[in-house]
């Protein structure tokens, strides 16, 4: 069943997927990860008509290429500034899994209260989290279809990766940019490649862990305020405070 939109309402479904790209012939050992942010916008467009945007965010830079707090943050950042969020919405309802390194974290929660007071003008932004053994979504979905292009070009590489020619060596992508070309069979799909991610220390904010943070299925920020709730649709929610440390 799919959630009913509102107009300059934007819903986000959010997820990591780690993508393994092909060792060199002769560098089977050489192993590269990228980890990719999908990123699924729906929304409804000035002519009435529902939208779907998917988008990929990559890492290029193998020594920080961590699904964490300063990948997710960058992602926003440049969501806000590329889309023009705060041009188009008037709310936000994001949905993810209870991801504990990135998603269900205070770091988290607090990047969403910043970004409402400092790049939305204060405007509602909400995490919604899934419930456990909730199936697929629209993120993993894509995900999935990530993975078919990539398997189904390896496949059709076999004849070149045994062959005996110095361009079969260099078969298959090496690093986040070659992957991007990949990603681009895929059906409607925006791509964003970072050449490196901050992770200075300093740049991490340190707020005092939520109280009961497991327990939470929704996080609502709006006008400097901040709201938990057990249930996405709950009637009960309460308000709480980030204290820095």
């Amino acid at each position: 069943m799919r959630a009913k939109l509102h107009p300059r309402q934007l819903l986000v479904l959010m997820d990591f997927t780690s993508v393994f790209l092909t060792p060199k012939i002769g560098h089977q050992s050489n192993h590269t990860v990228v980890q990719d942010c999908i990123v699924v916008l729906e929304y409804i467009s000035p002519s009435g008509q529902r939208m779907r945007d998917n988008l990929d965010f990559l890492c290029d830079c193998s020594e920080t290429n961590k699904n964490d707090y300063h990948f997710v943050l960058h992602v926003w950042l440049t969501l806000f500034q590329a889309k023009k969020l705060i041009d188009h919405f008037d709310c936000i309802d994001i949905w993810t899994d209870g991801g504990p390194h990135h998603f269900k974290t205070r770091y988290c929660q607090w990047m969403w209260m910043w970004l409402s007071t400092q790049r939305f003008d204060n405007r509602r932004i909400s995490h919604h989290f899934f419930a456990s053994y909730h199936g697929h979504s629209l993120a993993d979905g894509h995900a999935a279809s990530i993975k078919r292009v990539i398997r189904t070009e390896y496949n059709m590489s076999q004849l070149q990766r045994f062959n005996t020619t110095t361009l079969a060596i260099y078969w298959g992508p090496a690093d986040a940019v070659h992957l991007s070309s990949l990603l681009k069979k895929c059906a409607d799909t925006q791509i964003h490649v970072f050449p490196h991610i901050d992770r200075d220390p300093t740049l991490k904010p340190d707020p005092i862990p939520l109280v009961h943070i497991k327990r939470h299925h929704c996080f609502e920020y709006e006008n400097g305020l901040c709201y938990c709730a057990e249930l996405s649709e709950g009637a009960f929610k309460k308000r709480f405070l980030f204290q820095l440390r």
